[in-house]
């Protein structure tokens, strides 16, 4: 058993919560993407206050790695080390895609039990701007068919996979596929993960001890940040 903390801050949406186990005991929302730095620490506060729980009770520090916004990742991971630090305690690192794909499961698992003659995978998308998406491909048990990666969007990606398979696909970076694509296989959704979702992978991974080396672990950003250089004359 235990109380771990879990902080998302990869994406649009920011998000805080107290699991018990993978239990919700409280959880906080940001969508204010360019407020992700001023929202987590009020808000943990908040959820410690709203649970009675001292900071020294939770077991662990669970966070979303990246890949995700730049500043998002860096605010998410530094709060999460930062606390872990202090206190001594595990820290846990998510991939984004793979909560992602947690949370279509929880989502939309009644619709593919529904559809048992389907071989179904899910392709959570991030948006990377222009054709760019960071993605990747998961089975229903969330094992890896593909792995994370940033992909420029063609019209033949995927052609392979949705062969023998319906493939769902999802996130901010889809939108954009789906003005690509024309294939009976493939299907999309509008899924909204959170750090609930992060905190049942949170679990697993502390059931399994697979914490993170505190003082090396970086965030998870697939490509280097790329900002234009400024031409003075």
């Amino acid at each position: 058993m235990a109380i771990i903390l879990n902080i998302d801050t990869a994406t649009e949406t920011a998000s805080v919560c107290m699991c018990y186990n993978t239990e919700v005991l409280s959880i906080a929302y940001s969508n204010e993407q360019k407020n992700h730095a001023a929202f987590v620490q009020p808000a943990i506060q908040q959820i410690l206050q709203k649970t009675n729980t001292h900071i020294a009770a939770i077991d662990a520090v669970a966070v979303t790695g990246g890949p995700g916004s730049y500043t998002g990742l860096r605010v998410g991971l530094a709060t999460a080390k930062g606390i872990c630090y202090a206190l001594q305690k595990p820290l846990i690192i998510e991939n984004t895609l793979k909560v992602m794909a947690q949370a279509a499961l929880a989502t939309l698992s009644h619709y593919m039990l529904q559809n048992t003659n389907t071989q179904w995978l899910l392709c959570p998308m991030i948006d990377a701007r222009r054709m760019e998406v960071f993605t990747a491909v998961y089975q229903p048990d969330l094992m890896s068919v593909s792995e994370p990666a940033a992909l420029i969007l063609e019209e033949h990606c995927y052609n392979d996979l949705l062969k023998d398979h319906h493939i769902l696909f999802f996130g901010s970076g889809s939108i954009k596929w789906k003005k690509l694509i024309q294939h009976p296989n493939a299907q999309f959704a509008e899924i909204s993960q959170n750090a609930g979702h992060l905190g049942v992978l949170a679990y697993q991974a502390w059931r399994n001890k697979q914490w993170a080396n505190l003082a090396y672990a970086t965030p998870f950003y697939l490509k280097e940040f790329y900002h234009p250089k400024k031409i003075y004359k």
